[in-house]
């Protein structure tokens, strides 16, 4: 029963009948989405075609430099704590898959906190879709102070999401210039 869920859960995710507290599917606009990482990227890019399905956003590396991240926009901000329990669920692909850096993957700001997810794997050259689950024990850390590093708990979750003024997804998995990444299909608080 719960296998039957999960599929239906990607299933809708695919087609665009995701129940979430936010969602960015990219096929008519960026949707306020943008780049960030100290002038690395070139900015955010709206492809009509090619994503998983129809529009997605691209970033592209123009030299070395700090680590670019697509940045959410302001609809997936704010008081979200109904979205602890939930999941983030993205699509994700990249131009090349060698060369590869770890990094934070998912950052989340508010409270005076910030956690990170690291995914298990960097994304392929088709589109990888990724989860994870916004609770204390799917892995997020805590980076500030500290407590930098340690195992975020359930209230440093809820503290984040009651306030939340950022979210990352990093786009940057190649060491080196010239390299670009992909994003669709975003849900934030998805059963």
């Amino acid at each position: 029963m719960r296998l039957v869920g999960l599929i239906s859960a990607v299933v809708a995710c695919a087609c665009g009948g995701v129940s979430s507290l936010a969602s960015s599917t990219f096929e008519n606009d960026g949707d306020g989405w943008a780049l960030s990482g100290n002038g690395d990227g070139t900015g955010v890019t709206l492809q009509a075609k090619g994503g998983n399905p129809g529009g997605h956003l691209c970033g592209k590396d123009v030299k070395d430099g700090d680590t670019w991240y697509f940045v959410a926009p302001g609809k997936y901000l704010g008081n979200l704590t109904s979205a602890y329990g939930k999941r983030i669920i993205w699509d994700l692909k990249q131009d090349q898959t060698f060369n590869q850096i770890r990094g934070r993957d998912v950052v989340l700001n508010g409270g005076g906190l910030a956690l990170t997810y690291n995914v298990r794997s960097a994304p392929g050259t088709e589109w990888t879709p990724f989860s994870v689950s916004l609770d204390d024990t799917s892995g997020w850390l805590v980076e500030n102070g500290a407590t930098q590093g340690m195992a975020a708990t359930a209230e440093d979750l809820k503290s984040v999401l009651r306030n939340l003024t950022s979210m990352r997804i990093r786009g940057e998995f190649y060491d080196g210039p010239n390299d670009s990444a992909c994003l669709d299909n975003v849900y934030f608080g998805t059963p």
